[in-house]
């Protein structure tokens, strides 16, 4: 999907031209469309009420062939979700007339309680997030996309703050689309090989990509990491990605688990639902995004000075003979033994040698992980949030505030010294599970993270549920969310 701003209208919409409606004042589609506006209300054509649509067929030579409206309620209780949401409605209404091409007509007066910029970022990832779909591999050839560009015509105060809302909404929303894509791919085909491929091509000046393959991990002494690789036949992969502004003053780093495929290794998973094992790469998905969002463009404008450093340890779990057993011990790369309670903990193995990797080499001044590392998220706060910890409370307000941004919701949750005791070993430093008894599955996971990122303020957030199986909603109708791309964008733009 194709979005472009325009702030005067130099020729008439052809084939379709929309407005958002609200309660009371009739929607400004420009003096072209004034009677046609009153035509469509006096025949009960122009719907207010939240998400409704609605069409009319004005007459006219120099008429656009069809007029819509999509309800916004009451503009008093206009919201940034509501508009990514009227602007995905939009979209399904233009795809469901099979027109190529169309036209949305905002007017300052549709948010004039919220920021230009914030309604210009938010309608255009509605309009392009709202138009996703992912392609299966098929024999068949594609259908050609409904719908396949949009003019956003803006008129009101501050065009140059929603115009700037138009471009990183653009970036954004096409980097949550890419990470979609991958993410969303069947495990056979998105294998590590194939995300270090991905990875490549976000080079540019000022983003270098590097992959470590197994021989570069024997060396760094990442027993934990290729430990889980073991089992396959698919070689692991570390993916470093890097970005040097001019001038950086400091570094952040953004660790993904991209573990392509978990069958649970010796511990297995039951085969029920084992096919959405293709999803235990989202927190690398969330990273390789927010680095496609970063080299097409997503730092522009962006005042503060921070090198940014992306880590995705990626690798599969295999039940193979040479697959490592449950009371195995590794060490991982800073030294830290771990005994191996159970080899579907592995997301935090593979997490473990990445983050004091990235520790030791960049020296950053903090880091946050994501990971679908465990199935008690879920059980604790469904599929509509991720769950968010670590050992500094400013940077989880941040990502918390981040996430609020962007509507993706993140809930902090307590870890304590206690939690950081219960997974210690008796026959290693650290067990990579704690006792059924202790309960906390969560939490634990990311006590177990807390010491390889011991003098680091760091976060972890567990995506396990906001990954995939949200409800729908407009711009997002199944299959993998694409989530925490858009927060980790607006977190690091907005790093001094």
């Amino acid at each position: 999907m194709k979005v472009r701003l325009i702030t005067s209208a130099t020729s008439p919409a052809k084939e379709l031209v929309l407005g958002l409606a609200y309660n009371g004042k009739n929607p400004d589609l420009g003096v072209a469309l004034q009677a046609a506006v009153k035509d469509a209300k006096k025949t009960g054509d122009l719907a207010t009420k939240v998400r409704a649509t609605s069409m009319f067929y004005p007459t006219g030579r120099k008429l656009p062939v069809r007029m819509g409206f999509v309800g916004g309620g009451k503009r008093s209780e206009v919201t940034v979700d509501k508009l990514r949401r009227a602007a995905a409605v939009a979209f399904n209404l233009a795809s469901s007339h099979e027109v190529k091409t169309f036209r949305l007509v905002v007017n300052q007066d549709d948010h004039k309680d919220l920021d230009a910029e914030v309604a210009g970022r938010a309608l255009t990832e509605g309009l392009i997030l709202g138009a996703y779909s992912y392609r299966k591999p098929s024999g068949d050839k594609p259908p050609t996309p409904r719908a396949q560009s949009a003019e956003i015509l803006y008129t009101g105060r501050n065009g140059k703050g929603f115009r700037a809302g138009v471009q990183i909404g653009r970036i954004g929303a096409q980097a949550t689309a890419f990470a979609r894509d991958i993410e969303n791919l069947p495990g056979n085909i998105a294998t590590p090989r194939y995300l270090a491929n991905q990875a490549r091509k976000f080079k540019t000046p000022r983003l270098t990509v590097r992959i470590m393959n197994e021989r570069d991990m024997q060396k760094h002494g990442m027993a934990a990491l290729l430990g889980v690789s073991r089992g396959s036949r698919e070689p692991a992969k570390m993916i470093l990605m890097d970005y040097k502004p001019t001038g950086y003053k400091s570094t952040v780093c953004v660790v993904g688990k991209g573990l392509t495929f978990d069958t649970g290794g010796i511990s297995i998973k039951p085969s029920a639902n084992l096919a959405d094992m293709r999803y235990d790469m989202c927190g690398g998905g969330a990273v390789l995004g927010l680095f496609h969002a970063i080299a097409n463009g997503g730092m522009q404008g962006v005042k503060g000075k921070v090198r940014v450093v992306g880590v995705v340890p990626s690798s599969e779990n295999m039940p193979d003979g040479d697959a490592q057993k449950p009371g195995d011990v590794v060490k991982a790369c800073d030294g830290t033994t771990i005994e191996i309670i159970n080899t579907d903990a592995e997301g935090r193995l593979i997490l473990a040698d990445a983050l004091a990797y990235a520790k030791k080499t960049y020296k950053p001044r903090c880091m946050v992980d994501l990971a679908t590392l465990t199935g008690a998220v879920v059980v604790a706060l469904g599929h509509e949030m991720a769950g968010i910890m670590g050992s500094d409370d400013d940077l989880i307000q941040d990502l918390i505030e981040a996430g609020q941004e962007c509507d993706e919701p993140l809930w902090q949750l307590p870890l304590w010294d206690v939690h950081r005791d219960q997974i210690k070993g008796k026959f290693a430093d650290v067990n990579n599970l704690n006792s059924p008894a202790h309960g906390n599955g969560s939490i634990s996971g990311g006590a177990f993270l807390s010491f390889f990122t011991k003098g680091v303020p760091w976060a972890h957030i567990d995506i396990a549920g906001a990954a995939w199986g949200a409800t729908a909603k407009d711009y997002y109708t199944g299959g993998a969310v694409g989530t925490a791309v858009r927060t980790l964008l607006h977190w690091v733009r907005g790093l001094k």
